[in-house]
C-alpha cells in the first residue's frame, strides 16, 4: 500500500522577518515566533523640554505640532510644542476636568484622548478617558474645552492590592485604532504587560481582557502608526530604570502581540523615565523622558524603519507555483521504514519531516534533487515510532505537500 500526493503552494507557518535569527525562507505566513539578538541602540538627543512640562507623560503628533500633557496633580492642560524647538505655543485647558493622573494621550480623525488611569497603588476606581474634539480646538490661542467621558474597569481585578510593589493594574499606554482603544498595563508585580481594549464611545464599561506580553519591564507609553500597521512601546525596567521599546508588527488583525516582538535597549541615553512616543512622519518618532533631580525633561529622535522595513510577510502570490508529486510505500507502516519517492520536482533542495499528532518533527532528511526527470527515492527509518498517527512532510523552496502515514503494531 502507497499514499501519494500532490501539491502547489501552500500557506506556511514560520518567522517571515529576514533580520531575525529565526528566519525561515519557506514562510508564507508570519507566526509571531520571530526571535532577535540582543540590539542597543541610543536615540539621538533632540532639545531640552520647557519646564512646565517638565513631568511630560504622553504624547501624539497633531496639526503639525507636537502634543503633550503632565501626569497627576498638574494642570488640566494640552501643551502643544513646535516639533522643532520644543518651545509651548498653545494651551490647552480641559474646563472643569481634574487632572488626577494623566499618563497618555492617543488621537483619531475626530478627537484627542487622555488617559487618565495611572494606578499607582493598583486600587484606584475612578479610571476614565477623557475625550476630546479635535475641532473645539482653534488654530492658535489658549482657550478651554469641554470633554465626553469614558469610565471603565478591569476584568481581572480581583480587590485591594496590600503592596505597590505586586500591583498589576496600574497603566500609562494608550493608542487608537479603528473603533476601539487599547491599552497596555503597567505591572510592577510581574513585569509583564495586558492589553485590554474599549469602545471609544463615551460610557461605562467593563475593560475586555485581550492578551499577555512578557514585556520584561513597565510599559509607560504607546503610538500606532497607521499608514505601517506598527506599534511603538516604551518603558523602563523596574528598579534598575533601565529604558527600552517594543516594536510590534506584522501582527494579524489587532491581535497586537501575535506578530513581531523586537526589543531595543537604551541603555546609555541619561533621560531614563521614558513615558511618550509619537510618530511624526512615516516611521519617524519623537520619545520623550520626564524630568528628574538627576536629568532634564528630554527630547530624543527615534527611526523604526532600521528595524520594521523589508519585514515583509511573504505570501502566496509572490511565489511561482509549481507541482511536484510524493508517494509513500507502505503508507500503513508495519516494518523499519517508508520510502518516499519524489516525481516530477524541479531542482533544487528539499525538506522531508516526520511529525507527530502534536506537530513535532521526530525525522528530518535534506536532500538535493539535480534531474528532474529521474525519480528521487530516499528512505526514513520508522522502527522507533510508537502506534500513532503522522504527518510525512515535504517542502522545497516553492511548494509543500503533506501526507498522513499510520503507524502500527508490527
Amino acid at each position: 500500500m502507497f499514499i501519494t500526493g500532490t501539491g502547489f503552494a501552500q500557506e506556511t507557518y514560520g518567522c517571515a522577518d529576514p533580520k531575525a535569527k529565526n528566519y525561515n525562507v519557506l514562510a508564507t505566513s508570519n507566526d509571531g515566533s520571530c526571535s532577535y539578538k540582543t540590539t542597543i541602540y541610543n536615540p539621538p538627543f533632540k532639545y531640552l523640554l520647557p519646564d512646565e512640562v517638565k513631568e511630560t507623560s504622553g504624547l501624539i503628533y497633531f496639526d503639525n505640532a507636537i502634543w503633550t500633557i503632565n501626569d497627576g496633580g498638574n494642570f488640566p492642560v494640552l501643551y502643544k510644542l513646535n516639533p522643532e524647538t520644543g518651545d509651548i505655543i498653545q494651551r490647552i485647558t480641559v474646563t472643569n476636568a481634574k487632572n488626577n493622573d494623566w499618563e497618555d494621550l492617543a488621537q483619531d480623525n475626530e478627537f484627542i484622548y487622555i488617559g487618565d488611569f495611572g494606578n499607582n497603588s493598583g486600587n484606584r476606581k475612578d479610571l476614565r478617558i477623557i475625550k476630546i474634539r479635535k475641532d473645539d480646538i482653534p488654530e492658535s490661542g489658549d482657550l478651554g474645552v469641554s470633554y465626553q467621558l469614558i469610565e471603565f474597569s478591569y476584568p481581572d481585578y480581583q480587590g485591594r492590592i496590600e503592596k505597590k510593589k505586586e500591583n498589576n493594574f496600574d497603566c500609562e499606554a494608550l493608542i487608537c485604532i479603528g473603533d476601539s482603544l487599547y491599552l497596555f498595563s503597567k505591572n510592577r508585580g510581574d513585569a509583564q504587560t495586558k492589553l485590554y481594549r474599549l469602545p471609544k464611545k463615551a460610557g461605562i464599561y467593563n475593560a475586555e481582557l485581550i492578551d499577555t506580553f512578557n514585556s520584561r519591564g513597565l510599559v509607560t507609553g504607546a503610538d500606532y502608526n497607521e499608514s505601517s500597521k506598527e506599534v511603538t512601546l516604551v518603558g523602563y525596567t523596574n528598579k534598575t530604570w533601565q529604558p527600552f521599546i517594543w516594536l510590534l508588527f506584522n501582527y494579524k488583525d489587532n491581535d497586537l502581540f501575535s506578530g513581531n516582538k523586537r526589543r531595543i535597549e537604551m541603555l546609555n541615553i541619561p533621560a531614563t523615565q521614558t513615558e511618550g512616543i509619537a510618530y511624526v512622519e512615516n516611521k519617524n518618532c519623537i520619545i520623550t523622558s520626564e524630568g528628574h533631580k538627576l536629568f532634564s525633561q528630554t527630547a530624543y529622535d527615534l527611526k523604526t524603519g532600521k528595524w520594521t522595513d523589508e519585514a515583509v510577510i511573504k505570501t502566496n502570490e509572490s511565489r511561482e507555483l509549481t507541482a511536484f508529486e510524493v508517494t509513500a510505500t507502505p503508507g500503513t507502516i508495519t516494518n523499519e521504514k517508508i520510502v518516499v519517492e519524489i516525481n516530477n520536482a524541479p531542482e533544487g533542495n528539499y525538506l522531508i519531516n516526520l511529525l507527530n499528532e502534536e506537530g513535532t518533527i521526530i525525522v528530518s532528511k535534506e536532500i538535493k534533487i539535480k534531474n528532474t526527470l529521474q525519480s528521487n527515492r530516499t528512505k526514513l527509518k520508522t522502527h522507533h515510532l510508537k502506534p500513532g498517527i503522522y504527518k510525512l512532510q515535504v517542502i522545497s523552496e516553492f511548494s509543500i505537500i503533506d501526507i498522513k502515514i499510520t503507524k502500527i503494531e508490527d
